[in-house]
């Protein structure tokens, strides 16, 4: 039999899983497809259900597809890191009579030489290829890992875009009908009924008790465009949401201290140093990078980390944002995080100079240094 494997969190399954795992059995032929949750990825991809309910969740759907198995695998062998080269060996043995095809997404390709041991994983399985945005090179990328590692590297099928972050953050805020077309009806219910995806309810209801509902929203549509652009930047869940939501926390308030004090006088910018204290002190946040992104989200700087640059292109472009060339710079992330970063660094600039509007120094030195 060929026999297709699709892991991932499953946080939750959506829709475009479905259609995912319905075209590896229609468009590559598959007569089976095993459904792999992850249980202690070795990358950023931590879950914010338990593992039992994914797993769950899982079943509910599988009960209307005779073809598809959820294989608990990565659970079984309880690593302390479920690479892939070892699971899917694993797999390979308990499927020794079939043919075993691996589903990875494009921007897993393009990692490929950074996984644990490539050569091995191509041992065990095929891969098939998931694109999605602007993937022109992925038939030729597919072509070179296959002759590098001695293997069996093909594109499979197109796949739209959809996030399970941005699926999160919609049950966060309890928006369950928004989500119909985009949750199967029995994992909604499930997630209603057990309470899921809560964890955000008191700083969401802090923080929109601390700013005017304009800002509240667009701190909400930075998290939301943050977390169905974090699969570029292989960043946490928690981080980008963290970030994303708190990014503005200090906007329309008073200074924490003289303005003598601060780098820049400017209080369309003293919000975002104030923004990452707010954030230490009243919502516990000790993680330096989300910190960072905070503090810097409004000027860039030099040397920005991939976090740090995500948040910044979300608050200049997240869906409520209406100004000439917004709609170019969207289409810019899809060839590349720093490339978008790049150009809305280059558009700031250059909207402030033909304004004579001063230029925050930190906003210069981002600007020559992604520029040069």
């Amino acid at each position: 039999m060929k026999i297709a494997v699709f892991g991932g969190a499953f946080d939750p399954l959506h829709k475009e899983h479905i259609r995912i795992i319905d075209n590896a059995k229609n468009l590559l032929g598959m007569d089976k497809v095993i459904l792999l949750p992850t249980y202690n990825p070795p990358h950023k991809d931590g879950a914010s259900a338990s593992y039992e309910d994914r797993v769950n969740m899982l079943k509910l759907f599988a009960s209307s597809r005779d073809y598809v198995i959820i294989d608990e695998t990565e659970r079984e062998l309880n690593l302390e890191k479920s690479y892939a080269y070892i699971v899917l060996a694993e797999l390979k043995k308990r499927y020794s009579n079939d043919e075993l095809y691996y589903l990875i997404g494009s921007d897993s390709l393009r990692k490929f030489d950074n996984w644990a041991h490539p050569e091995l994983i191509l041992k065990s399985v095929r891969i098939r290829v998931i694109t999605r945005g602007n993937d022109v090179d992925i038939a030729e990328l597919a072509k070179e890992c296959s002759q590098k590692y001695n293997g069996d590297i093909d594109y499979g099928f197109s796949a739209e875009e959809e996030s399970s972050s941005s699926i999160r953050l919609q049950l966060e805020l309890e928006r369950y009908d928004e989500l119909e077309g985009r949750v199967i009806a029995p994992i909604l219910n499930y997630i209603r009924e057990h309470g899921l995806y809560s964890r955000y309810a008191d700083i969401l209801k802090k923080l929109r008790a601390n700013l005017k509902e304009r800002t509240y929203n667009h701190c909400l549509r930075t998290a939301e465009f943050a977390l169905e652009n974090a699969w570029r930047v292989w960043e946490d869940y928690d981080r980008v949401m963290l970030a994303g939501l708190l990014h503005d926390c200090a906007k329309g308030k008073e200074p924490l201290k003289d303005i003598c004090e601060y780098p820049t006088p400017s209080l369309e910018v003293i919000h975002q140093y104030d923004g990452a204290e707010i954030a230490k002190k009243d919502y516990g946040i000790t993680d330096e990078d989300i910190l960072d992104a905070i503090r810097y989200h409004t000027t860039g700087k030099p040397d920005f980390s991939p976090l740090g640059k995500l948040i910044y292109l979300a608050d200049k472009l997240e869906r409520g944002r209406v100004y000439p060339g917004v709609d170019e710079l969207r289409k810019a992330m899809n060839e590349g995080i720093d490339h978008a970063f790049s150009l809305a660094l280059k558009h700031s600039v250059e909207y402030l100079r033909t304004r004579n509007i001063e230029i925050d120094l930190l906003t210069l030195c981002a600007y020559e240094w992604y520029n040069r």
